[in-house]
């Protein structure tokens, strides 16, 4: 059974600080004295109380991790560099989801801060000036990733770039009508204007901005439930052939899935653009085109940013990441 501190110190015979310097690495006894509280420890299975410990340092050592959810690879993956970088740091993450839920997302954050985390990393679904004022009552440090918030350190690739330099690629490759499909932008606006869909908003602008600026291409947006039957009416209805930019691999992948089962070829029937460059792409074929946002690195980077807010270093507001287009077989 593992031994509290003060009968690690009993055991010792020497006062709680000696054991404290002597398993923290912290100066002022002697190596004789150091390696044996050390070897005693080892005995007896001793491991420190982390609330008891964070209480003293003024540090809990952990960090706080909040998404949408972990069934989207792109989360599954941010979340996973995440927390190896926090690790190699010394840092315990927590994961969370959400659901997409303002409700839930709320809960979480008091729970976190209950928790007593340093830092917050999170992709937020609310916005708002209350929702602003509400983070700051918190006093913890946080980044956002994806969805920005006014104020706060966020990492993310420029959305509205990729967007436009994925309109003109698609363009390049001879489409004449590009249809964007992002469901998100159905939301946008509810919830009493609280609902945050920032990132898949740049992304709708820098593709409109593309299409508006050469005049002879046409374009629509597709932001239904329904948008897999839609496009496949479009398809079929005969009319030039049309190239499907999708906001997310998430959504490139349902429909190339129903493209599928309603006899549409792609790219013969159809082109299909992607986003995210998510890593089960390399188990599908044809193979998506799609734009790479290095996940990884936007997750590794998010927690080398919050590192500094903790410090209280200088940190840029936003901290763009490079992107570029994967070409693959569905153009």
């Amino acid at each position: 059974m593992a031994i509290t501190i003060k009968e690690l110190a009993e055991i010792c015979n020497v006062s709680r600080g000696t054991v404290d310097r002597a398993l923290n690495g912290r100066p002022g006894i002697s190596g004789a004295t150091r390696e044996r509280i050390q070897q005693v420890a080892r005995e007896y299975h001793y491991r420190p109380h982390l609330i008891a410990s964070s209480l003293s340092r003024g540090k809990s050592m952990s960090i706080g991790v909040v998404v949408f959810d972990l069934k989207n690879r792109f989360f599954s993956q941010m979340s996973n560099a995440i927390s190896l970088t926090a690790r190699s740091h010394g840092y315990f993450t927590y994961i969370s989801v959400t659901e997409k839920d303002i409700e839930s997302e709320k809960q979480i954050l008091h729970n976190l801060a209950s928790r007593r985390v340093d830092g917050l990393i999170m992709l937020p679904i609310t916005q708002g000036r209350t929702y602003i004022r509400e983070l700051k009552e918190l006093e913890i440090p946080i980044v956002t990733i994806g969805n920005q918030l006014p104020g706060i350190p966020h990492v993310s690739i420029n959305d509205f770039k990729a967007a436009y330099d994925s309109a003109e690629y698609i363009s390049r490759a001879g489409y004449k009508r590009i249809c964007f499909v992002c469901p998100p932008l159905r939301k946008k606006g509810t919830g009493n204007g609280r609902l945050n869909i920032a990132s898949q908003d740049r992304r709708t602008q820098g593709f409109i901005h593309f299409m508006k600026k050469n005049g002879t291409l046409k374009y629509e947006i597709l932001m239904g439930k329904d948008f897999s039957s839609v496009a496949v009416s479009m398809v079929r209805a005969g009319k030039e052939k049309t190239a499907f930019f999708c906001s997310s691999d998430v959504y490139a992948l349902e429909l190339l899935k129903y493209f599928r089962e309603t006899g549409i070829s792609v790219p013969k029937d159809a082109g299909l653009m992607g986003f995210d460059n998510l890593d089960i792409l390399t188990f599908i074929n044809p193979r998506i085109t799609t734009v790479s946002t290095s996940i990884e690195e936007a997750g590794k980077q998010a927690m080398e940013t919050l590192l500094k807010v903790i410090a209280d270093e200088k940190v840029e507001k936003t901290n763009y990441i490079p992107f570029q287009i994967c070409p693959g077989e569905t153009l």
